[in-house]
């Protein structure tokens, strides 16, 4: 066993409990969420450094033998996962200090923050699908209480929208869970995989299988279950912004491929079209969405609607090489995508609005701002050295090699609309004259998250072969499922 598995939820968990104590003591609770985000970044990397040299990592709560008690399960996947929101949060918490007001608005920020990285966290590691359900509880309950913080009018209604959607996600799954419990007699992921491996025919199995891949397509976002998606993201304080669009819709997409690459593994074949289908659809109306869009949050919420397909498209080819290009597509929109949300944050701070008409000339007023922001724009367009360009190669290579021409067909039709608006959107905020001077300029707490991620979107362009590698190997794992089943229930 791996007590290393526990701590990126002990962490986080025992950090937003010690935050409300310290309420009313500002500095201790700065140093604290400093120590607490560098321990579970370090925590998370040491962890998929441990899985890649000795394969899946298990820990049994309570020692109790699988399918019996609590499993958390590390493979590669959930490491990557677990990396990347570590990256996103991070950059999300720093830019949160010079975004919100005042010491109030931190008090209640910072530990609800905790509390969602916890229910991101151990959403990526648990091996039970109860637990996942309860992990996606803890998640909606502090996006929803940090959406409505500041008690503006529009996140109060995005905030009814949300809940709306996790009630409804919530009663599905739970009908999901009780299904397969009471068509298998456990909950354990990988006593599912065994128990329902030789029933795949039973209707029932396949009906749970369309429900979780509605409740998961509902937190994904995936049309038409994306209804929730824009209010949301562009009410939401911007660095709970970042955090939604850059891993927190990801949760969504990593359940449909734990699903379908575990427990229904023999039913690939059988929801593919349909998949591929949903894909296409999402990643065409996102982008015609997005083109309509005056707001730049807004253009960005539908703008992660039509990503969001492409992930899914890589996912649906049920390959080896489309799965490691889902993974590296994720690791690259989520950090483009909360670089150019923060940016979007930084407008919004400057004259109390994200509509792009009152924007300007940034190219003057913030040479720094209007470069991070052209890095990301080029990143999410595709256009080399980013590591955006080599996430759509990437997918469009796997599609070419699995015969998928359609999707490919559809996803290139796409980028052009993509780069088109993003190009646009970049034009209009940093080249044209502004109507009226900003209130304040870019400060260095707001600036640096965003050239952080812009740089990294470089990076990852620049070291794109080792990361393709690595998601590689996660893919393979996937497909090598008895790994997974082996390392939980091998030493029973």
């Amino acid at each position: 066993m791996s007590h290393l598995l526990i701590l990126p939820i002990l962490i986080p968990l025992g950090t937003a409990i010690l935050l409300l104590l310290l309420r009313f003591v500002p500095v201790a609770r700065g140093i604290l969420v400093a120590i607490s985000a560098l321990a579970i970044i370090g925590v998370n990397i040491s962890l998929l450094s441990k899985i890649q040299g000795q394969g899946i990592q298990i820990y049994r709560i309570g020692g109790w033998a699988p399918p019996f008690g609590i499993v958390m399960v590390g493979d590669l996947l959930s490491g990557i996962m677990l990396v990347l929101g570590s990256i996103i949060a991070i950059c999300a918490l720093f830019y949160s200090f010079g975004y919100l007001k005042n010491d109030d608005q931190h008090a209640i920020f910072q530990p609800l923050f905790f509390f969602l990285w916890t229910g991101t966290n151990g959403a990526f590691l648990t091996g039970d699908i109860f637990n996942l359900f309860v992990m996606f509880e803890i998640m909606l309950m502090s996006i929803y209480s940090l959406l409505t913080l500041l008690g503006e009018k529009k996140q109060i209604e995005a905030g009814i929208k949300l809940i709306s959607m996790g009630l409804l996600s919530s009663t599905l799954f739970l009908a999901a869970v009780g299904g397969v419990y009471a068509f298998a007699g456990t909950l354990n992921m990988a006593d599912l995989a065994l128990k329902i491996k030789p029933n795949v025919d039973h209707p029932l199995v396949s009906a749970a299988a369309m429900l979780f891949l509605g409740v998961f397509g509902l937190k994904a976002a995936i049309m038409p279950l994306h209804f929730w998606l824009p209010d949301v993201h562009s009410s939401a304080p911007t660095p709970i912004s970042a955090m939604l669009s850059g891993i927190l819709i990801k949760v969504g997409i990593y359940a449909i491929i734990r699903v379908f690459c575990l427990i229904f593994v023999d039913l690939q074949g059988t929801f593919q079209v349909f998949i591929l289908t949903l894909a296409c659809i999402t990643m065409f109306v996102g982008a015609m969405g997005a083109l309509a869009q005056t707001d730049l949050k807004r253009l960005l919420a539908y703008s992660s609607v039509s990503q969001i397909g492409y992930v899914l498209m890589g996912v649906g080819f049920f390959t080896v090489a489309g799965m490691g290009a889902a993974i590296f597509y994720t690791i690259s929109h989520g950090i483009i995508k909360a670089s150019l949300f923060l940016a979007a944050g930084i407008l919004k701070k400057m004259k109390g609005t994200a509509e792009m008409s009152e924007h300007g000339n940034m190219i003057n007023i913030s040479p720094l701002f209007t470069l991070f922001f052209l890095i990301s724009v080029a990143g999410l367009g595709g256009i080399p050295p980013s590591s955006g360009f080599f996430m759509k190669f990437q997918l469009i290579k796997a599609g070419l090699d699995g015969g998928f021409y359609v999707p490919v067909a559809v996803a290139l039709v796409v980028s052009l609309f993509t780069l088109f608006y993003l190009v646009k959107a970049w034009q209009k905020v940093c080249l044209l004259d502004q109507k009226e001077a900003p209130k304040m300029l870019p400060t260095f707490n707001l600036l640096a998250p965003v050239g952080i991620l812009a740089i990294l979107c470089l990076a990852l362009g620049f070291a794109a072969e080792p990361i393709i590698t690595l998601t590689n190997a996660a893919s393979q794992q996937l497909f090598s499922p008895e790994l997974y089943i082996q390392a939980v229930m091998g030493s029973m």
